[in-house]
């Protein structure tokens, strides 16, 4: 079941945004498997956001769990929270 996952945190940049980025998916045309859409902007008031899509809640836990905590850990990244839930539709141009 396709999920939308929603990562937001005050304390993010879009500095921080990137560094973690550039070692998560260093190359952005070969996206990590079961990714289907990423998308990432600032906060209205401050802080960053990130929404993505994935084929399954399995795909995007490993790639959080093995990739994108050990990066934040890494480069001393505040926390961020997660809320995810199931896709109901997708319309894209």
């Amino acid at each position: 079941m396709p999920i939308l996952a929603y990562h937001h945190s005050p304390d993010w940049t879009q500095e921080l945004y990137q560094a973690t980025i550039d070692q998560v998916i260093p190359d952005t045309n070969n996206l990590p498997s079961g990714m289907i859409a990423h998308y990432a902007a600032p906060l209205e008031g401050g802080g960053w956001q990130v929404v993505d899509v994935w084929e399954s809640a399995e795909h995007h836990d490993r790639f959080l769990r093995e990739r994108v905590i050990p990066a934040a850990q890494e480069l001393n990244a505040p926390p961020f929270k997660t809320e995810m839930t199931e896709l109901y539709n997708s319309l894209v141009a």
